[in-house]
């Protein structure tokens, strides 16, 4: 064969060297790209499953929301949206054995806090600043307290305490001030909650140290205690 054509038709036939080998960098791409795709297909049905899952929850909470009588009148309590919206939710709950809804009184003169006597109780009692329970089994206790602190020269610590029987449960302290910064007036809200098992006669109540600090004043139906029974003993 002539030697020129010979050489024209060499470029056309694939050699041997590139034919049996495949650059590393083209398999590690490769690889990449399927296990790139498995993560894929595993995220998107781990998402399926939560979306299932969460559909289901809400399908059985409709279903028990449902299946909770009306109550035939309605309570009214002083106050805006948040007594509003929190008398509504007393209304359709499902705890309707034992609760309570109380806002501190305007007249505040020691550590343990008062409570506005025309709050919300129902299965349990009020005496003397306590809440005293009439039926056993698992309460959640919530206490939220508005403070207006006009800043002495010193720093100043606010402590709210949630009492069991007299037996201090839990707590929150929180100091403001900086001593050397001066400052006017502060706003500081506290809050804490506790779920615990309460006999009967067990009782509730709430204390402050610088109860002077208290703001019944500016937001007076942000100062509350409010309890309810989340799992019976009887």
């Amino acid at each position: 064969m002539d030697a020129g054509l010979q050489q024209a038709l060499n470029p056309l036939a694939p050699s041997q060297d590139t034919a049996m080998h495949v650059p590393a960098g083209s398999v590690t791409s490769h690889l990449g790209t399927t296990g790139r795709s498995y993560f894929y297909f595993a995220t998107a049905s781990l998402a399926l499953c939560l979306v299932f899952a969460v559909a289901t929850i809400m399908v059985l909470v409709v279903q028990k929301t449902d299946s909770i009588p009306n109550p035939p009148g309605k309570f009214h309590l002083k106050g805006g949206n948040c007594s509003e919206d929190i008398s509504c939710i007393l209304e359709r709950a499902a705890f309707k054995k034992s609760w309570a809804y109380l806002q501190v009184s305007k007249h505040i003169n020691k550590t343990k806090l008062s409570w506005n006597k025309d709050g919300i109780t129902h299965g349990v009692r009020y005496q003397d600043g306590n809440l005293v329970i009439q039926f056993p089994g698992w309460y959640f206790i919530i206490c939220q307290l508005q403070f207006l602190v006009k800043c002495p020269e010193h720093s100043v610590d606010l402590k709210l305490e949630l009492l069991i029987n007299r037996d201090v449960k839990k707590q929150t302290l929180v100091t403001v001030c900086e001593s050397g910064v001066q400052t006017k007036n502060i706003y500081q809200n506290l809050s804490q909650f506790l779920l615990e098992h309460l006999q009967v006669n067990a009782t509730i109540s709430v204390k402050v140290d610088k109860f002077q600090y208290v703001d019944t004043n500016t937001f007076p139906l942000e100062n509350v205690l409010s309890i309810f029974l989340y799992s019976s003993s009887d």
